[in-house]
């Protein structure tokens, strides 16, 4: 009954009777509340009965009014019928705005309370919990465990002692409101206590307060769990109908009615929609309830948003959820029938469904990589693909591949070829790990990216290449150069790509591919690699447009030019020379040049043409001073004679080694062919 802090006893006595005069002039029925019965039964009542068996109205004209109709209803199947009604008082100050009370206000609570308990000089017959008072008999009102809780005790300043209103009259009978306390709430303290219905009609700080006869009359047909609900007739009664015992009614109670973020009912529950559901409209929003989803809120940008896909109509359905808060940074979603509507402050609200959102899913939603989606999926890409974006990057779907992560470095690097229009198509795998970094396939090539290489593509016939080697020359060290022509080469972490028209695509690397640098690469002779490398006893070698390179651990990488190379493979090759120990040597007497192979030598002159040097016939031509003797140039390679003996023609003569191994030179012109 007093509910302020901290006041005398006397003082509060003296302030509730003598404001009990200023409204006795207002008794009787308000006009204005009509059959309260009535509206309840269609649903016309902003909070709910829970479907109380027993529900009494206190009613006030408007908030600022502290005179009420109390109106006892009982259940008669779906609907209530009126049982009795009386008069008398609210708070001091009338009722508070929905969802609005606090200690020292004299505003009465609105909204919808059950009654479980009651308390007075004795138990009249009510079900209901029961305490009679006695001198010991306290109402918590300071802070603490007995905070809006019947207890016995000396009590304290702000604890209203129930004995003595009781024999003044006021709580000779009293019933408990549970507004601020279990089962309907949790107790918050300082929210305002001791909100009972009461004898005695005075005006309070919060009580209801009717003739000890109404009272009498309510605790007797209660039952645990009825409902009283009060308040101005505006804040309880809508002209808008719903099913006062229906999903949609219930729901809306459960969100806190009008106190709630709904705020009042703006239409009719409509019926009839898809699959059986119904709908009501409220001033924040609305309520969607069907037989497969339940009843769900929908409001605010996700309502929006939902809207414009057509509602239950659209690719989403019903609601299968409310909004779910406490995102990372600071979201909310909702989840329908056919996926889901994400919202934050930074993305806005974007739809998720479908397989992209099963893809997204797997990332841990808002909570990963990608974080919120801030575009909704986009359809009618090439061959049927679609996408959607979001803060980290996006999700591509395509018939051929399914839903695909695009993210990252890698994702810039196709972003920059055209996405799925340029070369590399539409990702086929999300990116997975490979030494030193991560890579991700393509239609048309792979994106790698590591620390030490970058984030480099291969495409085309390199990538082709690449492939056919298992990626044996590691991650993409660079993009692809354009070159000589209309060639291309890519570097990789162990060697190099080459491709032209005319050549094709080979690899280059190690011993071979340094070589072939200190020639020029495909601007110097050797142009282009028309051969991998391929291996021979003690090295390798490798095919080019003008000639050849052959390695070996012991001479290193060494080119053989289009002439030497001819005569080198028409001579027997590796068999009769050896790998080469020098690259060709120029500036030689007459234009000549020469080359040293392990076995011996290649010589040329522009009047002899290339020569074979090898063997014994060589080491003579040593002795004379090589081309700057008399011999001159070789004329010949070696060829056998009819007695076994090995012959060399020069310029300048001649050289025979028999077969017992007689060395014999000849000088001059013109000698005689020998047989």
């Amino acid at each position: 009954m007093r509910k302020t802090r901290p006041l005398s006893l006397a003082l509060a006595v003296l302030s509730v009777a003598a404001s009990a005069f200023l409204g006795v002039n207002s008794a009787g029925a308000s006009p204005q509340v009509g059959n309260p019965c009535q509206r309840l039964s269609a649903g016309q009542t902003k909070y709910s009965s829970f479907g109380a068996n027993r529900v009494t109205f206190a009613t006030a004209s408007t908030r600022d009014s502290n005179v009420v109709t109390i109106t006892g209803c009982v259940r008669s199947g779906n609907s209530y019928v009126q049982e009795w009604q009386d008069w008398g008082y609210a708070g001091l100050k009338g009722f508070a705005a929905p969802g609005l009370t606090w200690e020292d206000t004299f505003k009465s609570p609105t909204g919808s309370y059950s009654v479980t308990e009651a308390l007075g000089r004795s138990n009249p017959g009510t079900a209901l919990a029961y305490h009679t008072v006695n001198p010991n008999s306290r109402w918590g009102g300071e802070y603490g465990a007995t905070y809006n809780q019947y207890f016995e005790g000396a009590g304290r300043p702000s604890d209203e002692n129930l004995y003595d209103y009781m024999n003044q009259g006021y709580y000779e009978q009293a019933a408990v409101i549970n507004y601020n306390r279990r089962p309907d709430m949790e107790t918050v303290q300082g929210a305002s206590y001791a909100i009972f219905l009461h004898a005695g009609r005075t005006t309070s700080a919060g009580c209801i307060s009717t003739s000890l006869d109404a009272v009498n009359r309510f605790l007797r047909s209660s039952q645990p769990g009825d409902r009283i609900i009060m308040g101005a007739v505006d804040d309880i009664f809508t002209p808008y109908s719903a099913n006062a015992f229906g999903a949609i009614t219930e729901k809306y109670a459960q969100a806190g009615g009008p106190a709630g973020g709904l705020g009042s009912p703006v239409s009719n529950e409509i019926g009839g929609i898809k699959n059986g559901g119904a709908f009501q409209n409220f001033d924040g929003g609305a309520i969607l309830w069907s037989p497969a989803t339940g009843a769900r809120i929908s409001r605010g940008a996700i309502r929006g948003l939902w809207a414009a896909t057509g509602f239950e109509n659209g690719v989403l359905g019903y609601p299968t959820t409310d909004e779910v808060g406490g995102l990372r940074g600071g979201g909310v979603y909702q989840n329908y029938e056919g996926g889901a509507i994400l919202w934050s402050p930074a993305s806005g609200a974007h739809l998720s469904v479908g397989p992209i959102r099963d893809k997204w899913a797997t990332t841990g939603f808002e909570g990963g990589r990608l974080g919120y989606p801030v575009s909704d999926v986009v359809h009618g890409l090439k061959e049927g693909g679609a996408f959607q974006n979001y803060q980290g990057g996006a999700i591509l779907w395509t018939p051929a591949y399914g839903s695909v992560i695009s993210l990252g470095s890698i994702r810039g690097v196709w972003a920059a070829q055209g996405f799925e229009h340029g070369t590399l198509g539409y990702p086929t795998t999300d990116e997975y790990g490979i030494s030193g970094g991560v890579a991700q396939n393509y239609q048309g090539g792979v994106i790698t990216a590591t620390a030490a290489g970058g984030v480099h593509s291969v495409t085309g016939e390199i990538f082709k290449k690449h492939e056919s080697m298992d990626r044996s020359l590691g991650y993409a060290a660079s993009d692809q150069v354009a070159i000589k022509d209309g060639g291309y080469y890519q570097n990789f972490q162990y060697g190099s790509i080459l491709w032209s028209p005319a050549s094709g695509a080979h690899v280059s690397f190690g011993g071979t591919r340094a070589a072939w640098a200190e020639s020029g690469f495909e601007n110097g002779p050797l142009g282009y690699p028309t051969s991998d490398e391929i291996g021979v006893p003690g090295g390798v070698y490798q095919t080019y447009q003008g000639g050849s390179i052959y390695w070996s651990p012991a001479t290193g990488g060494r080119a053989l030019l289009t002439d030497y190379n001819a005569k080198f493979t028409g001579s027997g090759g590796l068999d009769t020379l050896g790998f080469p120990r020098t690259n060709k040597v120029t500036g030689l007497k007459d234009g000549g040049d020469y080359q040293n192979f392990l076995k011996g030598a290649l010589i040329s002159a522009p009047s002899v043409g290339v020569r074979l040097s090898i063997g014994k016939t060589r080491d003579a031509w040593a002795v004379t001073g090589f081309e700057w003797g008399k011999l001159g140039y070789p004329a010949t390679d070696n060829y056998v004679i009819a007695d076994g003996s090995t012959v060399q023609d020069y310029q300048g003569g001649r050289i025979t080694v028999s077969s017992t191994g007689t060395v014999k030179i000849e000088y001059g012109t013109g000698l005689p062919p020998v047989k």
